[in-house]
């Protein structure tokens, strides 16, 4: 179980979260690669990741760099999650994953999205993978120019034909809901709905987790005030 904190966007209460609620479901090791280990969970497994200089460079990037550290080679499957989400229900179907490389698809993205050759409906929030160390090969190999070229991982796997298998239907975005009628076919009118069928909320644009109000449902559940 990976997760990645670089730079002063989230702080360690987001990594402990999510530490918490994985070790509800499952007693791998979690790992945090980050370039500030202060505050986390001392049973969290840190390891020093440092952010890049260079034009277009932002932190999504470093997680090209996991890909290829040794830290990994001892754990046959690998489970990436984003800091910014929520797990609020079952993830037995991810633990379960037998592919190469799978990651989200956005089934809220709506038709004008889908439909755009340059936009990708692949969501990187949640990853699982075997060896994809060839990925970070080749981005290492260019990154400068990759970081300055794409606005991001997704965007340049997607423009490049690296294509993951899809996840089950097992997630929502918190702003864009779970299907397209919620916001992009409503005049993107953010949705900000809890939705309990699902067992995972992503947290991919704004509102961030920490802005939510402290009585609401989702906050609680990141927050393990309830189960």
């Amino acid at each position: 179980m990976i997760c990645l904190k670089i730079g002063k966007l989230y702080s360690h209460e987001y990594v402990n979260n999510l530490y918490k609620a994985i070790r509800k479901q499952t007693d791998h090791d979690v790992l945090c690669f980050t370039d500030d280990p202060t505050g986390i969970n001392p049973d969290v497994y840190t390891y020093d990741m440092q952010p890049r200089v260079s034009e277009g460079w932002w932190p999504t990037w470093s997680k090209i760099e996991i890909f290829g550290r040794d830290e990994l080679l001892k754990y046959e499957r690998k489970f990436y999650f984003d800091l910014d989400l929520i797990i609020q229900g079952d993830l037995s179907l991810i633990f379960e994953s037998k592919e190469e490389w799978a990651a989200i698809r956005a089934t809220w993205k709506g038709i004008k999205f889908r439909m755009n050759p340059n936009e990708s409906v692949i969501n990187t929030s949640v990853m699982t993978w075997l060896d994809i160390r060839w990925i970070y090969e080749k981005w290492e190999s260019d990154w400068r120019n990759i970081v300055r070229t794409y606005r991001g991982t997704d965007h340049w796997y997607h423009l490049n034909g690296m294509t993951p298998t899809c996840h089950p239907k097992i997630f929502y975005s918190y702003r864009e809901g779970s299907k397209p009628s919620h916001y992009w076919d409503n005049n993107m009118t953010p949705y900000l709905q809890y939705q309990p069928d699902y067992s995972v909320c992503l947290f991919h644009q704004k509102p961030e987790i920490h802005d939510l109000d402290k009585d609401s449902k989702l906050y609680r559940i990141w927050n393990e005030t309830i189960s």
